[in-house]
């Protein structure tokens, strides 16, 4: 397995989703019947991570680690810090540097949904890798949302630009990164753009002038939320919903998740689900368990 540990940065302000925001962090808000957090988690447990550094704001640690405790129960482990100003994505590297050490690792963002079957094997796919560094490319009808990478016909990368306002294709990078360590001296070469952040597109490009980085394009199956207003966290919850009921599964359970990759037993995951306060969560938990016996 190439890439070993995970961090999720959770620290962004949410604005575009305030007033809700106000009082409640955007990764705690739910999406349809979890929270936004825990596709994020389910994400790198689904790439075989089982350690963690959640990066939120000093005002949220507290209510991080209410929530997700210390990863034991789920067969991980979990580690919890802050950023003390939103200077960009590059700094979760920069906070993270000590857990990283000389390990590759998974930098995942909050509030990005990734839905469908051949997920897992794209994943597997990457964790398969030869190349330092790795990113996911998907199709979208929005590319000027995010980083757009454009290839020629032989799919060699043209070039990685951010938010560009005259996309050369539709293909974007999601916020779901894949580095080494030697990222952690890039980031510290990095120099503020003129919005006045970091940018992770330099990351990328830096990968990308030694010839380390490799692109995996998604399957057209596999559905990219990025939940950062309330008109894409609707369409992201009636997404979830419709899948759910369509293919009988949950999708973004930790607890499902950790029982799947046998980091916990049975004993362990019904432990868990009792745990719970009745919710539909757990009603589709407890059949899910109860599926598992037959």
């Amino acid at each position: 397995m190439r890439f070993k540990k995970g961090i999720i940065l959770a620290a962004g302000k949410g604005t575009r989703l305030s007033p809700s925001t106000t009082v409640v962090s955007k990764p705690m808000l739910p999406v349809y019947d979890k929270p936004m957090i825990y596709y994020a988690l389910a994400n790198l447990m689904l790439a075989g991570v089982k350690e963690v550094l959640f990066i939120s704001t000093k005002t949220d640690v507290k209510i991080f680690k209410k929530l997700l405790g210390s990863g034991k129960s789920l067969g991980m482990k979990f580690s919890f810090t802050y950023q003390k100003k939103p200077i960009g994505i590059p700094d979760a590297i920069s906070i993270g540097k000590n857990f990283i050490s000389k390990k590759s690792f998974i930098l995942a963002l909050a509030d990005n949904l990734f839905i469908g079957k051949s997920f897992n094997n794209t994943l597997k796919k990457v964790q398969s890798t030869n190349k330092c560094a790795a990113v996911l490319a998907v199709k979208t009808k929005y590319p000027s949302k995010s980083a757009v990478i454009h290839f020629n016909n032989k799919k060699e990368i043209l070039s990685i630009i951010e938010k560009p306002k005259k996309p050369k294709s539709k293909c974007t990078i999601p916020g779901l990164y894949f580095y080494d360590e030697k990222s952690i001296d890039c980031v510290k070469k990095l120099v503020p753009s003129k919005r006045g952040e970091l940018e992770i597109v330099d990351v990328h490009k830096f990968y990308l002038s030694k010839n380390e980085l490799e692109v995996f394009e998604l399957s057209s199956d596999i559905k990219w939320f990025d939940t950062g207003d309330s008109n894409e966290m609707l369409e992201a919850a009636n997404y979830v919903a419709k899948y759910q009921k369509k293919n009988k599964e949950l999708i973004g359970s930790v607890e499902l998740i950790a029982f799947q990759n046998k980091w916990i037993n049975k004993k362990n995951f019904r432990s868990l689900i009792r745990k719970l306060p009745n919710s539909e969560y757990k009603v589709c938990l407890l059949y899910t368990s109860d599926a598992a016996d037959e």
